[in-house]
């Protein structure tokens, strides 16, 4: 059995190592972003267009009423 006081999870693409990790600059002006933080991106956008792509439909598991 694990010892749940010292598990500490486990990230399988080892992408994100450090909480830095999960910053970056805005392309236009430099401003330092959380990438987390969907409100901040957008608000770095600077007029420009949005590209949203449709997809199929996600199947269904129960009917709809």
């Amino acid at each position: 059995m694990t010892d749940v006081s010292r598990y500490t999870g486990f990230d399988p693409d080892d992408a994100v190592e450090t909480e830095a990790d999960h910053f970056g600059n805005c392309p236009v002006c430099g401003a330092y972003l959380d990438m987390r933080d969907l409100g901040q991106l957008l608000a770095h956008i600077h007029d420009q267009e949005i590209e949203i792509g449709e997809g199929p439909e996600p199947p269904r598991d129960r009917p709809v009423h």
